[in-house]
């Protein structure tokens, strides 16, 4: 070691006790298999320095000096107290804790105490532990500051739960990441094989292990019931010819021959890499021949097959494993939004990793449409994995489309808002769409319900979600009528509400207290005809223009929109967002369409086609009708007053609808009457309009 660069870090340690400078004097420290005891006197240095002025890096250093073979001094000891005492939280700086450490004790290594400090910051609620001494597994819970003791409970049914000596645990423990695996290592009934142990091992240790640690781990886990000869030939694993489980049971999930088989061998596989091409072919084999009344009959072990194999394969794989279970699997039901609850159940069921490998494949085995109406209906727990896969706007097309939002979906919305802020989506978060939503006949099942109550809760306690309703609506009387229809709330229940609701809007305040409140408590059927919204009126016009809105329609309907939603397939898979114009421009036009479409829809059903050939033209302007007219400022004119989008300037068709239309309707032969532009107008003449005209319209 060279002694003027260690003198050098040491100073500029000193100096500056940055992370950087720590790192270079450990880097070199690190170096050597031991520190030269002629090292010894700069380290002391640094020592007295850091024990006037610690701060939380030079501690860190401290405690990972520690672990190095570093020359025998009590200075350092004593940094080590104080780098304890800086690092640890308050609550476990108490005597007993300091003890269990061992920064005290003159007769422990300055690598032990390193050793111990580790595990103490690996010691959570839920880390599985083994304790050789006592050849004891155990599940650690939390540490008693006061008499230096940690709860050590039961693990996966073996042992009790008792408060171990913290010294005891920091001492000689192992330290396991929990995970479902872990159960193998204890199982009698489905115990691993001797590599599958070691593989499990390997996978979950916090900490370098020897052979014979992991043996009496086995001993006293899978092996506990096992006399010492059953466990020798168990333990000779691979080596030996007559292994308890030999290598050739060691099979992976690709291999499996049921359902739970590969279930337990996934879980035992836990995050193994990805799955070759060679796997995905024995997947796609094992799917094929899985017959349908088997999938039918355990789909929720499917569905974690399928999650499992999702999470560890690339996209062209894992479509062809999943083709062969679109029909197959009750979850994936061909129509989402007919299907039953008990179809989709399985969504509510299913931890929240299962769920998002469930969602990949789900999207990778149908298209965008078929994720959006699982998003309709899927419960609450379900839309975390699957709404995260989609654009906003095409949930909201979705929604918009079918006029319905779940209770669970505007739960989702509403918790996600501000990733949603400026996006039409939360707009479906209004009093129309919740009271629409919470109007059940029946309480769903359990997987669907808690998120009907978590709505019907935020609308009667949840001011803030009030408040958004209010401003969500286009006025007080809009929201007071479809308040008017809640008819999961019964008088008292509304009067409350309202009263919650006016504290927060002066408008709305006023609009009760000019008597709606007696109206809205007390409602009968008369009274909601009088609050009910008004039927819009019937527009007429000729057949060809009709048909030219319906011909249009078809058209975003079959061609525009069907393309567009390519383009942003397309779009979607050069990446960042942010920074895809492609991306921004397919979006911009999806809006357009659905624009478009929603006007197309409406407009059509609420316009009828009328023959010109049936109309009847006496001395009044109708419409289907030739009217001559004299204004008071520019002589006579003519027109063809025909229906409401049949309107073209060029050709003098005037819409009935249009300002001059609408004004001269209705009127007979000889009127004199007021027109747009503060002048009058005669009607001279009313004719029937050309044949050719009518046939061209009627047409």
């Amino acid at each position: 070691m060279d002694m003027a660069v260690l003198d050098d870090l040491v100073l500029a340690a000193l100096d500056a006790p940055v992370k950087a400078n720590f790192d270079a004097l450990y880097n070199l420290l690190a170096k050597e298999a031991a520190i030269p005891a002629e090292a010894g006197n700069a380290l002391n240095t640094l020592w007295e320095g850091l024990i006037e002025k610690l701060n939380p890096e030079a501690a860190v250093f401290c405690f990972r000096a520690a672990e190095l073979q570093l020359p025998e001094s009590e200075l350092f000891r004593k940094v080590l107290v104080n780098s304890a005492t800086t690092l640890l939280p308050p609550y476990l700086t108490r005597p007993p804790v300091m003890r269990a450490i061992g920064v005290r004790d003159e007769k422990l290594k300055i690598q032990e105490i390193a050793a111990r400090w580790v595990k103490l910051h690996l010691l959570k609620n839920g880390t599985i532990v083994f304790l050789p001494g006592s050849k004891r597994w155990g599940v650690i819970g939390t540490i008693d500051n006061i008499n230096g003791t940690v709860i050590v409970n039961a693990f996966s049914g073996i042992g009790v739960n008792s408060a171990t000596p913290l010294d005891t645990v920091l001492k000689e423990a192992v330290l396991l990441a929990p995970g479902p695996e872990l159960n193998k290592l204890v199982s009698t009934t489905n115990m691993p094989t001797y590599t599958g142990f070691h593989n499990i091992i390997k996978r979950r240790t916090l900490m370098p292990l020897t052979e014979e640690t992991i043996k009496e781990m086995a001993q006293a886990g899978c092996g506990r019931n096992m006399t010492p000869a059953a466990f020798a030939e168990y333990w000779q694993g691979e080596e030996g010819a007559a292994a308890a489980a030999p290598a050739a049971s060691e099979r992976r999930s690709c291999n499996g021959r049921s359902l739970q088989e590969i279930c337990d061998l996934l879980q035992e596989e836990g995050d193994a890499g990805e799955f070759s091409d060679a796997d995905a072919e024995l997947f796609v084999k094992f799917f094929t021949q899985l017959k349908p009344e088997t999938a039918k009959r355990n789909p929720k072990l499917l569905a974690m097959d399928i999650s499992g194999i999702a999470l560890r394969m690339n996209g062209v794989n894992l479509e062809k494993v999943i083709a062969p279970m679109r029909a197959k699997a009750a979850f994936w039901p061909e129509a989402p939004a007919k299907a039953s609850y008990e179809a989709l159940s399985l969504w509510g069921d299913l931890p929240a990793k299962n769920l998002e490998g469930l969602a990949k494949a789900t999207i990778m085995a149908f298209d965008d449409e078929y994720l959006t109406e699982c998003a309709l209906v899927l419960p609450l727990k379900a839309l975390n994995s699957i709404c995260t896969l989609l654009d906003s706007d095409q949930i909201y097309d979705a929604a918009k489309q079918v006029s319905r939002c779940s209770c669970d979906l505007l739960m989702w919305i509403w918790k996600n808002r501000k990733k949603h802020k400026h996006d039409e989506l939360l707009s479906l978060v209004n009093i129309e769409n919740v009271c629409r939503a919470l109007n059940v006949t029946e309480e769903p099942p359990r997987a669907w319900n808690a998120a009907l109550r978590e709505l019907k809760t935020s609308l009667m306690d949840k001011s803030d979600f009030q408040q958004f309703l209010l401003e969500n609506c286009p006025g007080v009387e809009e929201f007071a009528i479809v308040l008017q229809g809640a008819t999961f709330l019964g008088p008292r229940d509304r009067q409350s509400l309202l009263a919650k609701m006016a504290r927060n809007s002066e408008s709305l305040r006023e609009f009760l207290e000019n008597g709606a409140a007696h109206k809205l408590i007390n409602a009968n059927a008369k009274k909601e005809d009088s609050l009910s919204a008004p039927k819009e009126t019937t527009e007429f016009t000729s057949a060809l223009s009709r048909q030219r809105m319906q011909d249009e329609l078809d058209d975003l309907i079959n061609v525009q929109i069907p393309e567009n939603r390519e383009a942003l397939k397309t779009a979607r898979a050069h990446g960042d967002f942010r920074e895809n114009a492609e991306f921004d421009a397919a979006k911009e036009r999806r809006n357009f369409l659905r624009r478009r479409r929603e006007e197309l829809e409406h407009d059509l059903g609420t316009i009828q086609a009328m023959l010109m050939k049936d109309v009847k033209v006496e001395n009044t302007a109708v419409i289907g009708s030739v009217v001559d007219v004299e204004f008071s400022d520019s002589g006579k004119d003519s027109f063809f007053l025909l229906g409401a989008r049949d309107g073209d300037p060029d050709k003098k068709y005037l819409s009935y609808r249009s300002r001059l239309g609408a004004a001269i309707l209705g009127h007979s032969v000889g009127d004199t009457f007021e027109v747009p532009g503060n002048r009058t107008c005669k009607l001279c003449a009313v004719k029937a309009l050309p044949a050719a005209l009518v046939a061209e319209l009627d047409a």
